[in-house]
């Protein structure tokens, strides 16, 4: 067995990323690369990850074990940060970038335009954490039966 624990999450997260990727191009109709690398959108990439991270911690360690503790905490940690934290965050680079285009005398050129959206609405949480779920049962089965 080659490290499951550490390659399984890695592809969960690739395979959400890219899920995102390939859904930016139908609903933009146009490739554009920067969604291969982008947080925010359908569906999380980052909550796929650690929901598997939980998962396969839990099947190879166990859930009474330190680690699974561990992944449990971060994968909380990590779905609040993209629902509440970079959905502010995102919220603050709204308002601001309206400030900054409706006061006049405001030298504009001293203030980037900040990203609006860094963070995921609940669906796309929800999403990237069924995806990790299901893609990490997928994964431990067919590893478990070579």
């Amino acid at each position: 067995m080659i490290y499951p624990i550490v390659i399984i999450p890695i592809i969960v997260g690739c395979v959400a990323q890219g899920i995102k990727f390939l859904l930016s191009i139908t609903r933009h109709n146009k490739i554009e690369l920067k969604f291969l690398f982008t947080s925010g959108h359908m569906p999380s990439a980052h909550t796929a990850f650690v929901i598997s991270l939980v998962i396969i911690v839990a099947r190879y360690d166990s859930i009474y074990s330190t680690t699974f503790a561990i992944s449990f905490v971060l994968a909380y940690i990590v779905i609040y940060d993209a629902l509440k934290i970079r959905t502010n965050i995102g919220y603050n680079g709204k308002v601001m970038n309206k400030l900054i285009r409706e006061i006049p005398g405001i030298e504009k050129n001293g203030y980037p335009i900040l990203r609006e959206r860094v963070g995921h609405k609940p669906l796309e949480v929800l999403v990237g954490a069924v995806l990790g779920f299901f893609l990490t049962i997928l994964f431990i089965v067919v590893l478990e039966s070579l």
